[in-house]
């Protein structure tokens, strides 16, 4: 029931996919956002707006935060200039865990000359909308009837720091797991994949047996958007949950590194009847990770699993699948901080007994000034989809591929 309720939802998850990971795709390892405290602003008052910095990597970075932002005020008449303030008791230099989050509160003063909505584009971060009104003045209280003088009851602003709350909550613990990417090519013409992982707790430096538990969701979906009467060809399902522990051996240069993950994964394309395949696995995922971030990286990821229930329409899957694969990476970057890099990974899987091979290349590159990467893809041999299980087949596709681990592929980012 879950997996059809989930195929009927697939274009609308890709498409939220498309929205959420376009937003974030110029993103690098540190994805920063200001978001204001209060979506109206006065003039003549100073006025917050809270900075997001949000640790997309695998190990701690260190930022700084200016202590002023130059910044306009774009509104039809012309542009205004400002300087947003660093509140003095914000520290400038903070280190951010991997895959945490912190804020920076900055102060704006507005013109008295500014009135209405307007947009406030701050230097080498996002535009934030604003309503500017004037200050309410005391003087005419005192011109109403005693009655009238009572003090306003404002609306509480529960709702507000709820949403704020949210957002906090869900950037913290809510990033992209395997790649997002659109591709195009051989039947079935389209393919596209929407992935994301959820960190359940976030216990620094304690209990980390929880810290490190995850839950996934990933869908892979193949499309005949070609043909006159397009329809899905087949979909993968596959939620999962996992213990992921990064470091776990690594050199004081950064040159090596040792990630480990297991846990267990269903899959399923959701057909119903016949044309029903679905497995349950339990794995286990070590990640080898050689060069430093930023640079020539290489990493081996292999995966080992056991199948603990087997659909009664695939009983043979084994065969055809085996019970490990392997994946592996080469990733250069042309500058350390450049966001431009070049990836190939390639996967290979082989059935029991060492045949019925199945094998992928990936090639992506990301150019600079430019969101997205361009991706080719080649399929041989067996198990290109879920329904295809047991069939040989090949296919060259390529597009658009919205996020990848662009320095070396962690293994619960890259999977």
């Amino acid at each position: 029931m879950v997996t059809q309720i989930c195929h009927r939802l697939a274009p609308c998850i890709f498409l939220f996919a498309v929205f959420v990971c376009a937003a974030g795709a110029r993103a690098q390892e540190v994805a920063s956002a200001f978001i204001p405290s209060e979506a109206t602003v006065t003039t003549g008052e100073k006025n917050s707006l809270w900075l997001y910095a949000m640790n997309n990597s695998s190990h701690e970075v260190r930022t700084n935060f200016a202590p002023q932002l130059d910044a306009r005020f774009l509104r039809p008449s012309g542009a205004t200039e400002t300087v947003l303030e660093l509140n003095s008791t914000d520290a400038v230099e903070a280190v951010i865990p991997p895959g945490g989050f912190l804020k920076r509160e900055y102060f704006l003063s507005v013109p008295a000359i500014l009135q209405g909505q307007v947009a406030l584009d701050i230097s080498n971060y996002n535009r934030v909308a604003l309503n500017i009104v004037a200050p309410a003045f005391t003087t005419q209280a005192t011109q109403l009837p005693p009655a009238a003088q009572q003090p306003l009851l404002l609306p509480p602003r529960t709702n507000q720091l709820s949403r704020i709350a949210l957002v906090n909550f869900f950037g913290s613990r809510l990033s992209p797991y395997e790649p997002i990417y659109f591709i195009l090519g051989t039947y079935p013409a389209a393919e596209f994949q929407f992935s994301m992982k959820f960190q359940f707790f976030d216990f620094t430096n304690r209990l980390h047996l929880l810290t490190n538990s995850y839950f996934a969701y990933t869908q892979t979906s193949y499309w005949d958007l070609l043909s006159s009467d397009p329809s899905f060809f087949d979909t993968s399902y596959k939620p999962s949950l996992f213990e992921y522990f990064p470091g776990i051996v690594s050199t004081r240069n950064k040159t090596f590194q040792l990630d480990l993950q297991g846990g267990a994964e269903h899959e399923s394309n959701g057909r119903g009847g016949s044309g029903e395949r679905s497995i349950y696995t339990a794995y286990l995922q070590p990640t080898f990770i050689f060069g430093k971030p930023g640079h020539l990286q290489f990493a081996l990821q292999p995966r080992a699993w056991t199948y603990f229930w087997v659909g009664h329409n695939n009983p043979d899957i084994a065969t055809y699948r085996g019970y490990a694969d392997l994946r592996a990476f080469l990733t250069l970057k042309k500058a350390p901080n450049s966001w431009e890099n070049f990836q190939v990974e390639t996967r290979l899987r082989l059935g029991d007994g060492g045949s019925h091979a199945g094998y992928q290349i990936n090639l992506r590159y990301k150019f600079p000034h430019f969101g997205p990467a361009l991706q080719v893809q080649y399929f041989e041999g067996y198990g290109q989809t879920l329904r295809q299980y047991n069939q040989s087949a090949h296919g060259l596709r390529a597009g658009f591929c919205l996020w990848y681990w662009p320095d070396y592929p962690n293994s619960a980012d890259a999977r």
